[in-house]
């Protein structure tokens, strides 16, 4: 169902074999359930065609979802009566309804218009309007589909309901638009249970962009999260992980034939990943969907490590984790993660090298990304952390897991701190070049919907968050539907033709 992403990350980390014999996998989200319905009039249509029209919908999009985690749910045929249509909602309700996709499969009455968009009022769903061109022939109008859509839309538009649509052939040039919508109901669905962790409790000291207003996150998303303080956690995993299971994972550092050089304590590494083991164990216990640590002053202070490490092996197992206890960057990690359940294989990064005269930019973090990005070909490091390293290299702590991000296609993504109610993404693919700063480095060509002259005005001007989320493939259209349905407002864009701008 992966009609986004052009490119195929490895299915597993460098270290997954060793880890899954330590720990099971993570807590998913469930399956949402799908609703598909469709409307005719036997009086004015032909009955037999829309029904067998309805089917031929209902068969592309199921097979379009097989291997994703939704189920497609339909009834037996179109409907013509409203309080039939009604009765059948009210019967899903209770195990779920997670999206109405609406095909016109003939021109209907318009009190299914009316008592659809009712219910939705009582029941705020994701809603799909897809309608389909009518060949024209000289004959008689058989469906009048496109004035169907017209004919509802309005009426959904005048009670306030939200909708997205579409006017496309019942075949498969229709599952560009109908794909992206299944993924924005399942990540909408996923968002409204999660529960997550936010390990330290609270942001970096004077990373203000970091803060989370938590009642306007689960009053949008639905989300929820623990405060767990640090020490917490550092005991939780001091109980649970046995010293044998992170001799493992620091052989299998060691051992990897990419393994370039590793340059850190094993006594560094060991720590780091124990608290990476605990925080898979906790999430294990409390069916947290995903974490952000606050990974330093304390960790590098008190606990003599630092969390990077753990965050790509986590990141890597199919464990949404962000650093610096950005709740903000996890919840854009997130929506990525459900959005391609998985594949896109999201963690947290910054902005660094704006190289204006080739139209790329740098994107870095100091080595926290997953080893499923990996650049194909080359090898990694496990090393210090090189900006504690400037300081004193005497008294740098780790592990962090350097190398050069894999090419291809990716998205970078923002919910804006503190309530999350607005967001910017754009899209880009990674291009050759060498490790311009020593951690995690990938430089970005821009595709759309900007060019980067746009997405730095945008940036600088409107005075955005300096996190950025990064995930492999392309989600824009899927991060659109689903922030308008999650009532979150897009930035509005803000040219830049020069390195100069004023606020906005």
């Amino acid at each position: 169902m992966n009609q986004s992403n052009d490119l195929h990350l490895p299915k597993y980390g460098l270290f997954h074999s060793v880890l899954s014999d330590l720990i099971p996998p993570p807590p998913q989200p469930r399956k949402s359930r799908i609703i598909f319905l469709g409307c005719g009039l036997k009086i004015h249509f032909p009955w037999k065609i829309a029904c067998d029209r309805f089917h031929s919908a209902a068969a592309l999009l199921k097979e379009a979802c097989s291997g994703f985690p939704v189920e497609i749910l339909h009834p037996e045929n179109p409907y013509e009566n409203p309080e039939e249509l009604v009765r059948y909602l009210d019967a899903e309700l209770g195990a779920g309804v997670d999206g109405i996709l609406f095909f016109h499969s003939a021109y209907t009455a318009g009190e299914i218009g009316s008592s659809l968009g009712r219910w939705l009022l009582d029941h705020p769903t994701p809603l799909m309007s897809w309608a389909w061109p009518e060949p024209g022939n000289g004959g008689r109008n058989e469906a009048n589909s496109l004035t169907c859509q017209n004919f509802l839309l309005n009426m959904w538009k005048a009670m306030g309901v939200s909708y997205c649509w579409t006017h496309q052939p019942v075949d498969s040039t229709a599952l560009a638009y109908l794909v992206p919508f299944i993924r924005a109901c399942h990540a909408k669905q996923a968002f409204k249970k999660a529960k997550l962790l936010h390990a330290g409790g609270s942001r970096v000291v004077a990373f203000y962009d970091g803060e989370v207003d938590e009642l306007a996150v689960s009053k949008t998303m639905g989300c929820r999260f623990d405060r767990v303080d640090l020490e917490a956690v550092h005991q939780h995993a001091m109980k649970v992980v046995p010293d044998s299971a992170l001799q493992k994972l620091l052989e299998a550092v060691k051992k990897d034939p990419r393994c370039h050089a590793v340059s850190v304590p094993d006594e560094q590494i060991i720590k780091t990943y124990r608290l990476g083991l605990g925080i898979l164990d906790m999430a294990r216990t409390h069916g947290y969907l995903g974490a952000t640590v606050k990974s330093w002053p304390e960790l590098f202070d008190c606990y003599g490590c630092a969390i990077d490490g753990a965050v790509s092996l986590m990141n890597d197992y199919g464990f949404c984790v962000a650093e610096e206890g950005e709740m903000n960057g996890l919840l854009s990690s997130l929506a990525l993660q459900f959005l391609s359940d998985g594949t896109a294989v999201p963690t947290m990064m910054d902005l660094t090298i704006w190289k204006q005269e080739l139209n790329r930019l740098g994107i870095w973090h100091c080595g926290a990304s997953p080893t499923r990005w990996l650049r194909s070909g080359t090898s990694y490091s496990a090393t210090r952390h090189s900006i504690l390293e400037n300081g004193d290299p005497q008294t740098a702590v780790g592990m962090m897991i350097e190398f050069l991000l894999e090419l291809g296609p990716i998205t970078v993504h923002r919910y804006m701190a503190p309530k999350a109610q607005q967001w910017y993404a754009f899209e880009g693919e990674f291009v050759e070049s060498g490790l311009e700063y020593r951690g995690n480095y990938g430089l970005m060509r821009p595709t759309m919907p900007d060019d980067l002259g746009t997405i730095m005005g945008t940036i600088f001007s409107s005075g955005l968050d300096h996190h950025w989320s990064v995930g492999y493939g392309h989600w824009y259209q899927e991060l659109e539907i689903l922030n308008h349905f999650l009532g979150i407002t897009k930035m509005e864009s803000v040219a830049c033709s020069k390195p100069f701008g004023l606020s906005k």
